[in-house]
Formats: structure tokens, sequence, C-alpha cells
């Protein structure tokens, strides 16, 4: 791992229209022995890469603004534009408008290769699949549409198929979440454009050529998907862009600061509306159930020190009481508290159950100290014993 001066660098060479990077939310700037490299290894074009002598290394000429290190992104360090996730998901339910509830989504390169043959008011333009991520789509399923599909017909053979893979994972969480909350919202991958989006020429208008055409009508649609569906996302969502602090501070208790990234909140937003889940346990990439180990605990705090979401939150209480607390619905399994951990005593399931994600449950993992301990000093980096953990609700 290069040193955090550097690494540092290396991020803001991201920095562009196409993408936007939040340092201080970054695992590795908060903690520089997280282990966290998953925009290097879902990279569609190599703009990001990572080996075990040189490290991560950051090749901006190479970016195609693919947005796929955004959507693997576990804390929206990274965050994709053109379009914003608000533009995205309003072009999605406007294209719905249009076919009667069904949204096509499919790559730029297949989209210009079909120019002339599929009518772009039906079909959503993405650079590639890698794009798509869960909260998209289960905004969808709350917004009622009835299917989407993302077509992956040219993704053999594309030099940027690693986009596939993540488009697959994503699909492959949200049809959890459907399945859990009973949505009837179909979604698949097809491999081909599907009669439904073909160009009625009668209505086409061919006054341009046919890319030319194609690109006008597509800027058009993008503008009115803006204008018809904006209001319904901010209103029921709550989706809006806020700008991130530029530096990170330490607050009066310790901590560095939190940030639950928007589209997490979008997520459980959507999945509130589609109503209450089955009363199971779940698995999927977005959330993680952390689990501490009392016997290997060493009551030092470091999790929720560098936790980026407050996941994993301090507290004392006036009897001294003091220790963590862990709030599923929040954790985005960017696993920074297991790789930090001193002692090693966190572990993280990759389960957890769907009724907690909507009630706000925490978990209290308590620590005492031991009666011959006196002082805060020995209190945080000798206690061991008397942890538990208790299940209390947020307001």
């Amino acid at each position: 791992m290069p040193s955090i001066n550097r690494f540092l660098g290396l991020l803001e060479q991201l920095q562009s229209a196409d993408i936007s990077v939040n340092q201080q939310r970054c695992a590795v700037v908060r903690h520089r022995n997280a282990g966290c490299m998953r925009c290097a290894e879902a990279c569609t074009s190599g703009c990001i890469s990572y080996d075990d002598d040189e490290g991560i290394r950051i090749a901006p000429e190479r970016c195609i603004g693919c947005g796929t290190c955004a959507t693997v992104c576990p804390t929206c360090a990274l965050e994709a534009h053109n379009p914003t996730d608000k533009e995205l998901l309003a072009e999605c339910l406007n294209v719905a408008r249009a076919t009667g509830g069904r949204v096509t989504i499919a790559c730029e390169r297949l989209l210009q290769q079909a120019s002339g043959l599929c009518d772009p008011a039906k079909v959503v333009s993405v650079t590639c699949l890698g794009r798509v991520e869960e909260a998209l789509l289960v905004s969808m399923a709350a917004f009622e549409v009835e299917s989407v599909v993302l077509v992956d017909a040219l993704c053999d053979g594309c030099e940027h198929d690693s986009g596939r893979v993540t488009a697959e994972w994503v699909a492959e969480n949200a049809q959890v979440l459907l399945d859990v909350w009973h949505s009837p919202m179909e979604l698949k991958l097809a491999a081909k454009l599907s009669r439904a989006v073909k160009l009625d020429r009668a209505d086409a208008g061919y006054d341009v050529g046919r890319r030319e055409f194609f690109t006008n009508v597509k800027e058009e649609t993008k503008a009115a998907a803006q204008t018809t569906a904006e209001f319904a996302v901010k209103d029921a969502l709550g989706v809006e862009e806020v700008a991130p602090p530029r530096y990170v501070k330490v607050g009066a208790d310790g901590t560095l600061p939190h940030h639950v990234p928007g589209r997490r909140g979008q997520l459980l937003r959507a999945l509130k509306m589609l109503g209450e889940p089955d009363d199971e346990m779940i698995g999927t990439r977005l959330w993680g159930h952390v689990i501490i180990d009392a016997d290997a605990c060493n009551s030092c705090q470091m999790c929720a020190t560098f936790c980026p979401t407050g996941a994993l939150r301090k507290f004392s209480e006036p009897d001294g009481t003091f220790g963590v607390g862990h709030a599923p619905s929040k954790c985005v399994k960017c696993r920074v508290c297991e790789d930090i951990c001193p002692p090693g005593a966190i572990s993280i399931s990759d389960e957890v159950f769907a009724v907690d994600l909507l009630r706000g449950v925490v978990e209290r993992y308590e620590m005492r100290p031991r009666k011959n301990q006196q002082g805060p000093h020995q209190i945080l980096h000798s206690m061991r014993d008397m942890l538990k953990c208790d299940q209390v609700y947020e307001g």
C-alpha cells in the first residue's frame, strides 16, 4: 500500500466530469490498514489497477466514465455523474411511462449499432451495464415498474466486459431483495434487444441522419425524464445531491466523520415503500453484521473511531458503562473494522435480518472495566471481560 499522501494524490487523478472523488469516505484514506480495493478489482478500462509490487495505480486517460467503480465502492467515495443517480432513475421512470412499465437498459455501443432500429425513448443508455446498482433497481420496483431488462448482447468480446460481472452481481443482490419484499417486478439479463423497443418508422421523422436522430432524441428524452420524473423521485425517495466536506476532521467524540451513502438511504426508502419483508435473514453484498469476540476484544473502540458510516458508534453511560453500538442498516460491509481491529476480535457476517434494516435495530456491545483498573487509558486498552450484546431500537 502506498503512503497516504501518495494515495490521496492518486485518488485526485480520478476526479473528472464523470467521477467525483470524496476522499474522506475512502476506507483506505481513513485507515491505511484497510484492505478495500474494490474499485481496482472492478474497473472496466484499466484506469484503476493494483499489483502487489507497486500497489494501486491510476491511469486517468484510460477512464471511460462508465461508473462501475462507483457501483462497487461501499462508501460512495467514488460517485458517478453523466448521468447522476437521480438523473438515471428519472430517465428510467420516464421510459417506464412511455412503455407501459417496461424498462430496457443497454450500453451505448449496442444502441449505436441499433441506431435507426431502436426507439431511444424506450431504452435507457449507459456507458456500461456496470453503472447499474441495487438502489436504482429497487427504486424502480418501488415505483411499480413492471419489468427491467439489462441487455448484455455485446459483452462477449468487449474489452470492458468486466462490467457485466458487476451487473450480474448487482442483479443477483437486487433479486434477493425483490423476493424477500415480495415485489412483482421482473428483473433479468437478456442477450438481445426485444421487439418492444423497436422504432416505429412512421413516427421517426427522418429529416436527419440516423445517428444524429438517435442522439438528438436521446438528449430530449433525458431532459424530459428530468422534468417529468424528478419531482416524484425527490418527493418519494429524497434523492438529493449534497456536497461533501473537503477535509477529514476528528469529532468531539474522537471519531472521524460519518457518512451514510446516499444510495443506501435511497435503497432503504425504496424498500420501505415496498412494505414489510419476510422475517428472515438475507445475504447480499450490501450489508454486514458485525460480530465482536468478547474474549479477544481489548475495548479500544478503534472500530467505531474509523467506521465510515457510523454503523459502529461509541457510547458511554453515567454509570461508567461504555462500548460500541452496531446498526446493520448503516453497515456497508467495507470491512474497515475487521481489517484494523488490533486483536482481531471482529468478524463480519454476510447475513442480516431483513426486518432489522427498516427498524433501525442497534446491537450494543457493552464493555466494563475490571475493579483493579483505573483511568480511561486502562479501561480502553486493557478491558476484556463482561462484553455482552443487547438489541435496542433507534427512534
